[in-house]
């Protein structure tokens, strides 16, 4: 009887010892409340109307949420890069420093060092906050914004509307200054 008892006293504990370490590894797999569902490392999304590209985005990291919006964030900031779509040639490239798209309600918003840079007319528009509307297409902000025009010509002002494409594009209470050769 006595021999038994060290190997069954060496069992019991074994199991004690399992059943501790098992509850502690399955308790880091708990996700954290109110933090991302899904997180992108260096990711690139691509875009596509009817099958033909309209924009590509990269964020070095991006974070999806389950939640009535189905939000994405981009914390680290974000490049779209978005194309004509009979051409497929580039039109603009717009980066930030952070950036919220809210897929649900098709708003995006982008913060902190907003550079649109729109190749059709060489202008380049800085900001620090942007929002882009996909179903009416429009863009627009709210917060005063600089552009250059190709020929270095400055206009200010204390925000902008434009068509998505950026062709219809007025500035809110300009001012500036024109190149005249």
């Amino acid at each position: 009887m006595m021999f038994y008892q060290p190997r069954i006293w060496l069992f019991i504990t074994l199991v004690a010892l399992l059943a501790i370490s098992c509850r502690q590894q399955n308790s880091s797999l708990v996700l954290e409340e109110g933090g991302p569902d899904q997180t992108m490392k260096n990711a690139t999304i691509q875009y596509t109307d009817s099958g033909r590209l309209k924009m590509i985005t990269f964020g070095e990291e991006i974070l999806n949420f389950d939640d009535e919006d189905e939000t994405q964030e981009f914390p680290k900031g974000i490049k779209a890069t978005f194309y004509d779509e009979i051409t497929g040639k580039i039109t603009s490239i717009i980066t930030a420093d952070e950036a919220t798209n809210r897929q649900k309600k098709k708003l995006m918003q982008l913060r902190k060092n907003v550079v649109i840079n729109n190749i059709r007319d060489g202008k380049i528009t800085y900001t620090e906050e942007f929002f882009w509307n996909q179903d009416k297409g429009k863009i627009f902000s709210n917060v005063p914004v600089l552009q250059i025009g190709k020929d270095g010509s400055r206009h200010s002002g204390d925000g902008f509307e434009s068509d998505e494409d950026m062709v219809n594009f007025r500035l809110i209470r300009p001012r500036g200054s024109a190149v005249i050769d």
